[in-house]
Order: structure tokens, then C-alpha cells, then sequence
């Protein structure tokens, strides 16, 4: 398993290791690095692995911005399908948001890190009290909807779904990342199934579907043509989803617009 040091973390993250919080803060909020944080959850065996933060054009905030991560336990063992169960911490230090933990799963065949849909539990922790202890009693029961994750990852594996179905699903997906944008009519739902791996091409079921759709989703790249004032076609792509919040919001929903496709396949 790759790690990240304390000197990959303050090169990709450097949010992480702010000592102070910013001027807004009441005299109630209690600050706690989060390098603290990942000390603490290192001595309990869960080691980050991702990181990044939010970017700031205002110099003064960069040391307060928001930074999420994802730590797996150095005893995590891959599933015969390649997943791993994941936490994923996500805080910042200027006084806008408490610490979050939410259980996610990494894929290893894509290096695709998903994030637990609205139906599963999210842990929030306020700048107050015993911080530490907190999170770390938190991630042992995040960490469980993470191996739950895994287990619906794998009923998903076993669920087919037809040419209508897939692209139900692809659609749903379109709206909840374009509706609204420019890019609505210039990006069809149907490039949202086209795979990024040979291996990919031929299967149907519902995981790899969503993990393509969620692929395309998160980390752009997808092509397609819209107007310009003067009427001409102007080729446009979209772009990877580097916001934390909006990353978050996404993954959480496609999660979610997938295990609702299973229940209606099971029904």
C-alpha cells in the first residue's frame, strides 16, 4: 500500500498543518490541526493515502482553506473484485466546517475513489471538546459502512443491466452534473457510458456501469460541440471536478442514483 509522508501531505495539502485558525473564529471554536488528526488516526492503524485541498486566489486564506483526505487501515486487504474500504476526512480551519468523516471505497483496476451515497451515516465533529477522541470513535464506525459499501458493490457486480437501463442511469447522471450549464446540450448522456479501459467494453452490470459514469463524472475530459454568439460550433470539454464540496455532493449522489437502480432491479 502507497502512503502519503508528512512531506507528500504538506506539498499537496499544506491546510493540513495550520497551527492557528483564521480571525473569524468565536472565542467557543477550538482549533485542532488536522495534522494532529492524522497523527492520531496513524497510531490506530489508519494511514492517508490521498489528499488535496481547496485553492484559494486570496494568499491570507491558503493556510485555512478546506483539504479532504482518504486513509485505509494498514491491515485493509483488497477484495477479489479489487476494492478497498476507505475513510474520508474532510475539515477546514476557518471556522466554516467541522470535521467530516464519511465512509468511501477505493477500485484498484481504475484508482477510483467513491464516496458512501446519503443513505449511509455521516459523522460531524464540531471545533469543541475532545476533538481527537472523537474522530477517531467515529472512523471504527465509519469503517463499517465502508465494508457495507463493498458488500453492495458487489451485489451491483451481480445486477445486469439492459441498453434502457444503462442509459436511465446515464441520464440521471447527465442531470445532476450539467442541468444548469452550458455544457447541457453540448455533452449527451450517452458519453457518459463510454468506457475509459479496454476491459470495460463488454460489461453490463451495474458496478462497472457506475463506475464508468462516475469516472466521466468526476474526472472530465469528455468532448462535444456548442454555439458560439455568432452561430458557429465551438468544441468544448469538460473539466475534472476539483471543487471538494462539489466532488463530494457528486459521488455521494451517484452512489446513491445506483443503489437505487439495484433496489428497482430487485424488486
Amino acid at each position: 500500500m502507497q502512503t502519503l509522508s508528512i512531506e507528500n501531505l504538506k506539498r499537496i495539502a499544506p491546510s493540513i498543518f495550520t497551527e492557528s485558525s483564521a480571525n473569524r473564529t468565536t472565542d467557543k471554536y477550538q482549533h485542532i490541526s488536522t495534522a494532529r488528526i492524522v497523527d492520531g488516526l496513524r497510531t490506530e492503524g489508519f494511514l492517508p493515502v490521498w489528499a488535496t485541498q481547496c485553492r484559494s486566489r486570496i494568499a491570507e486564506k491558503k493556510i485555512f482553506t478546506k483539504h479532504m483526505l482518504r486513509f485505509r487501515h494498514l491491515d485493509a486487504k483488497p477484495t477479489a473484485s479489487g476494492l478497498f474500504p476507505e475513510i474520508v476526512l474532510i475539515n477546514s480551519h476557518d471556522g466554516l466546517s467541522s470535521y467530516r468523516l464519511m465512509a468511501g471505497i477505493y477500485r484498484l483496476v481504475c484508482s477510483n475513489g467513491l464516496i458512501a451515497g446519503n443513505t449511509y451515516n455521516e459523522t460531524r465533529i464540531r471545533h469543541q471538546g475532545d476533538i481527537l477522541g472523537q474522530v477517531i470513535e467515529g472512523t471504527y464506525e465509519v469503517i463499517e459502512d465502508s465494508k457495507k459499501m463493498i458488500d453492495v458493490a458487489d451485489q451491483m457486480s451481480r445486477t445486469s443491466l439492459n441498453a434502457k437501463e444503462r442509459l436511465i442511469i446515464a441520464e440521471s447522471a447527465h442531470g445532476l452534473r450539467f442541468d444548469g450549464t452550458p455544457l447541457s446540450c453540448a455533452i449527451e448522456p450517452l458519453k457518459l457510458l463510454k468506457p475509459r479501459r479496454f476491459a470495460e467494453l463488454e460489461k453490463n452490470d451495474l458496478f462497472t456501469v457506475f463506475n464508468v459514469i462516475q469516472e466521466n463524472v468526476i474526472k472530465g475530459g469528455l468532448k462535444g460541440y456548442t454555439r458560439n454568439q455568432n452561430g458557429r460550433y465551438k468544441k468544448v470539454s469538460t473539466r475534472e471536478i476539483n471543487s471538494i464540496d462539489q466532488n463530494t455532493a457528486l459521488n455521494r449522489a451517484l452512489w446513491s442514483l445506483a443503489e437505487k437502480m439495484m433496489e428497482l432491479k430487485s424488486a
